[in-house]
């Protein structure tokens, strides 16, 4: 990581919202955002209704009346979309405040931290997600070639989410299916078996036993076989999973899990990466029998949580680095961290998040300890 580069960017001013690149906005608090209440809080500017879901709002579907029941299904997530340049952010993502934010007023859920800035607008079908449009591409250039690292490693097994579908009928609608979410240590191609091939672990990594030879990586075919960090279970049980949605469902071909609030997500390899812990977040996948395409993950990233996992990107309390961190922080925070709890004058508190993921069968051979995320400022 390239803290002094990283420090540079935000010194420069590295801002990715400009308010001038957006017509109809020219700057300023008095441009008169309207919050979620529909007061005006700008001097002699009327109340504009949002035009920007006339096509829809990105949101989960309704749940289904439909019920059945099935095997369990389980997916392997790779290829994150940590590359959203240009525009591409826009479609990457849910409309976590039910609000259209769009010019020349657009509707916000909380005010910008920073009395200069102006509140940020959604994507495409109210979409928010300031991480993809406006962190992001900070990280890239701190850290170039992320996605391409990030992916490389999910090939081999590390970090990759993995859901465990259970009750599922098969079809485009279930009203209940049993979800559990953990994330892979690391992931070994089949024998040819049914059961998981015979490993010794060193070092965090799978070895042929007696030799030091690397067990052979996986070939994402749907017979692979991943081990899961054993702290996402309770005493490491595979069957006693701490990230679970048993009331999750399925309804147009989408699955749609609500994870629990402040579950870390690590989208690293061995020697960089980002945690990520969200709130209100959901999994809403296009799903069929053999893929999960895309897997949309949607939610609030805390800025304090942010601030808490900064040291993973080798940006630490007490650098400047850190200082300007926040201030960038301010600028960009366009959502509160607990859905509902905004208004006229208060302040966001939290960065909204959209990714993306495909899905790919895999199988489970249990759990194993995991090392720690990177530390940039261990020394």
């Amino acid at each position: 990581m390239n803290r002094f580069l990283l420090g540079l960017l935000l010194l420069a001013g590295c801002k990715v919202f400009d308010p001038s690149l957006v017509d109809g906005l020219d700057g300023g608090r008095d441009a008169g955002p309207d919050v979620a209440t529909g007061m005006d809080v700008g001097p002699d500017v009327p109340i504009v209704m949002p035009t920007g879901c006339d096509e829809g709002s990105r949101l989960p579907p309704p749940r289904s009346a439909v019920m059945g029941d099935g095997p369990e299904v389980i997916w392997g997530l790779r290829d994150a979309s940590l590359n959203q340049d240009g525009d591409a952010w826009r479609d990457i993502g849910l409309n976590l405040d039910g609000l259209c934010s769009t010019n020349p007023a657009p509707r916000v859920e909380c005010d910008p931290r920073r009395e200069t800035a102006m509140p940020l607008i959604d994507g495409n079908q109210g979409i928010d997600n300031a991480f993809g449009g406006e962190v992001l591409p900070l990280v890239n250039l701190a850290f170039p070639g992320l996605e391409d690292t990030s992916d490389a490693a999910r090939m081999f097994g590390l970090g990759a989410l993995v859901l465990r579908v259970r009750g599922w009928n098969g079809e485009a609608n279930d009203n209940r299916v049993d979800v559990t979410v953990g994330q892979s240590v690391f992931g070994v191609a089949s024998d040819g078996t049914d059961t998981p091939p015979e490993i010794e672990v060193v070092d965090f990594e799978p070895r042929v036993p007696g030799t030091m030879d690397l067990a052979p990586t996986p070939v994402w075919d749907g017979q692979d076989w991943l081990w899961l960090r054993e702290e996402s279970f309770f005493r490491g049980d595979i069957e006693m999973p701490l990230v679970r949605d048993d009331n999750a469902y399925v309804s147009e071909g989408k699955l749609v899990v609500q994870l629990p609030d402040r579950v870390d997500i690590n989208f690293s390899s061995e020697e960089q990466g980002v945690t990520v812990r969200l709130t209100d977040a959901r999994i809403v996948a296009t799903i069929d029998g053999e893929r999960l395409s895309p897997v949309v993950i949607g939610g609030r990233w805390s800025v304090l949580d942010l601030l808490s996992t900064a040291n993973t990107i080798g940006v630490c309390e007490g650098d400047t680095e850190y200082n300007l961190l926040v201030n960038q922080l301010d600028t960009v925070a366009d959502v509160r961290s607990q859905s509902g709890t905004g208004g006229p004058g208060v302040p966001c508190d939290a960065i909204s998040v959209g990714v993306t993921f495909e899905g790919y069968r895999v199988r489970l051979a249990g759990t194993e300890p995991a090392p720690p995320p990177p530390d940039g400022c261990a020394d």
